[in-house]
């Protein structure tokens, strides 16, 4: 039934946009290239690659977008990766257990974000086991990413399940872009100590880089939550032949961090071990069409246990470690029709892989290395059509079958209405699913008890004092069904341009733990455990704004704005909690500024009204933050550099309270020095 009102109101949408004059059997006018100058195309809006995996003028795209690009990047003063999504309309950034980021968008959220596909360089690094990103680790140094593309809804019929309400994707830098030796080094409070170093070349065909990053800090205060990462990260281009070319990278991140539990009143050290080899090949059939396949595996490892001993009850282990793998092979195909009309289709398989003792534990071996798989198979299309000189089409689908829910199908239909080349407005509606992870369909977490008195740990527990959740195999996929509406104006000559989105988004079936579920009178925490099941709904809609202004050449102002209203029907949560997990407002504003004699500055101001996280987050208050950022550059024969200092939170007695009430997010200060050898 949801999906045949959902195909009703695509019809509807599509009949009341489409020019009644215009028919299937009614030739196109020819194109009319007067209306497009020279000038203008020279002037366009940034291209954008992710909303359908087509080249396109941001205008022409059927979904919003906002593009991070390396000028923002490095004006933003951002250490992390993360940090960069305070400038997105809708997204929130705050920190859980550890000083893990999380990044969501449209709330509705737990620590995990599950509800957001996130991509480096087409590469998917959606967790294997939990969903989400694992931010901190991404072996990735945050000078070598060239711009972040954020598609802002549901982009399923592109990127398939998981690409529920948003899309990130994270494009690199070409290594030809980055020959001779980079360096960076920087150095603050809360102990900060980072270092990259990145060397590349080029010779004849072939490009390359290496960088080695080093990231440090002691986290919140008052917690255990301390952490030093360190990464690899390797990329080579080849030309083979003037139609070929082939794209390599390898990565490896080892990192370790503090964590702590108040429920168990204990502190540990969690390490982080992830890598990856991704390998693309793309072959240039003519200069209308396109055909690239690509290939990639991710490892993750993670290595984290509670081990305290209870009075009476003896020595308790809570083991959060587990071993995760994907294996993916995709293929994609790009073909201009005709003068107006382009399609791309392809199709991929992926295999997922975990092993967690802890998490997937068994009544007679909980620490048994069990593996648990999940295999998908998809296949996907969109076609661009210009209906006529003004009215651009874009049409799309995913279909897709997972063994953990089953098949599913994600459809997206948008018209583009371009008024001139200043004007345009956009009509979208799509229809995506979110699977199921492993850790929600397969989990058995149960907290063991041995014997402490014995000399040496059994590999057996003599008693269970806790069942915390188990999984459910007959959760069904979350579905969305969104409509958007999109207004975008660029002004090249005034260097202004506006983008509006307003949206409704419609979710059912949403997977949340339900701990009211089972009563254990065994249990020795707090008597219940906690059971996945699909019973949410909610019903998101509102206004985002972003703005960008450019008077001069050297000064820009980048503006986001966004107006949440969420209804929501969770059992578990209290009548108005459920409004609350998103912030109804959510405001940036950066400004940047070159003065003369290589001095730069910039200042960043953050605002995002109360709120109430999922899990383990709490009631928090609006946050006002403002950063700062004042740098001076400086060349010399074959060098050139650049110092910089910067304040993170630099408004006076403004620390807040960053996702739990135990994060208490201070001021931040650093110095930054980085050096190019040519």
């Amino acid at each position: 039934m949801q999906h045949k009102k959902f195909f009703y109101r695509l019809l509807a949408a599509l009949l009341i946009a489409t020019p009644c004059s215009t028919s299937a059997s009614e030739p196109l006018p020819p194109q009319d290239n007067s209306l497009f100058s020279e000038e203008d195309f020279l002037n366009e809006l940034p291209v954008v690659l992710t909303a359908t995996r087509l080249s396109q003028p941001a205008r022409e795209a059927p979904a919003a977008t906002t593009i991070i690009d390396r000028e923002l990047i490095k004006a933003s003063g951002a250490r992390e990766i993360a940090d960069l999504f305070r400038l997105v309309p809708g997204f929130v950034v705050s920190h859980d257990n550890g000083y893990t980021p999380i990044v969501t968008y449209h709330g509705l959220s737990n620590e995990q974000a599950r509800r957001m596909q996130v991509l480096v360089d087409g590469r998917s690094v959606y967790s294997v086991v939990f969903g989400g990103t694992k931010w901190m680790d991404l072996p990735l140094a945050i000078d070598d990413i060239e711009r972040i593309e954020v598609i802002r809804g549901p982009n399923a019929a592109t990127y398939g399940a998981n690409a529920f309400l948003s899309t990130i994707n994270i494009i690199t830098r070409h290594s030809s872009e980055t020959n001779g030796v980079f360096a960076r080094v920087n150095v603050g409070n809360i102990d900060i100590r980072d270092g990259y170093l990145r060397y590349g070349n080029s010779r004849d065909e072939l490009s390359y880089r290496v960088t080695l990053g080093y990231n440090h800090d002691t986290g919140f205060a008052g917690r255990q939550d301390s952490h030093q990462v360190r990464i690899v990260n390797f990329r080579s281009d080849y030309q083979l032949t003037p139609s070929d070319a082939m794209e390599f990278q390898l990565g490896f991140n080892n990192g370790e961090m503090g964590v702590d539990s108040k429920t168990l009143n204990a502190t540990d050290e969690k390490s982080n071990k992830n890598h990856f080899a991704q390998i693309r090949w793309q072959h240039h059939l003519s200069t209308d069409e396109n055909f690239s396949l690509q290939f990639y595996y991710i490892k993750e490892d993670t290595a984290q246990t509670y081990d305290i001993r209870i009075p009476v009850l003896g020595r308790v282990i809570a083991n959060n470690s587990y071993k995760a793998n994907r294996l993916d092979l995709e293929a994609q195909h790009i073909k201009q029709l005709a003068h107006d009309a382009r399609i791309v289709w392809g199709g991929g398989i992926r295999r997922d892989s975990a092993s967690a003792p802890g998490y997937f534990g068994s009544e007679e071996m909980p620490f048994k290395n069990l593996y648990y798989n999940n295999n998908l198979y998809r296949i996907f299309g969109n076609l661009e059509w210009r209906l006529t000189q003004k009215l651009l089409l874009n049409t799309g689908a995913m279909w897709e079958k997972t063994d953990l829910s089953g098949t599913g199908f994600a459809p997206r239909i948008g018209l583009n209405y371009l008024f001139n080349p200043v004007h345009s407005m956009r009509l979208t509606a799509s229809h995506g699913t979110r699977s199921p992870t492993l850790a929600e369909s397969k989990s058995n977490f149960r907290v063991p008890v041995y014997d402490s008195t014995l000399p040496t740990l059994p590999t057996t527990p003599s008693n269970f004092v806790s069942t915390l959740w188990k999984g459910n195999e007959d959760l069904e996929s979350e579905t969305i069904t969104a409509y958007e509406l999109g207004y975008m104006a660029s002004l090249p000559k005034q260097g202004f341009t506006l983008d509006i989105k307003i949206y409704r988004e419609e979710l059912a079936g949403l997977i949340y733990m339900d701990e009211n579920r089972v009563y254990d009178p065994n249990d020795y925490f707090d008597f219940r455990y906690e059971v996945s099941e699909n019973f949410g709904e909610a019903t998101i809609k509102g206004v985002e704004t972003t703005i960008n202004y450019q008077p001069l050449r050297d000064t820009r102002f980048t503006l986001s704005h966004s107006y949440t209203k969420l209804k929501s029907t969770l059992p578990k949560l209290l009548p108005d909690q459920g409004k609350r997990t998103a912030p109804e407002l959510i405001f940036s504003f950066l400004a940047m500024q070159k003065f003369p004699r290589g001095i730069n500055g910039s200042l960043a101001y953050y605002y995002v009204s109360e709120s109430d996280g999922l899990g383990s987050g709490r009631p928090i208050p609006a946050i006002r933050r403002l950063d700062l950022r004042l740098a001076l550059a400086f060349s010399g024969r074959k060098m050139r550099g650049e110092i910089a200092i910067i304040v993170q939170n630099a408004l006076p007695d403004n620390d807040y309270i960053d996702w739990r009430d135990d994060n208490i997010f201070e001021r931040r200060q650093y110095v930054s020095l980085d050096v190019q050898f040519n």
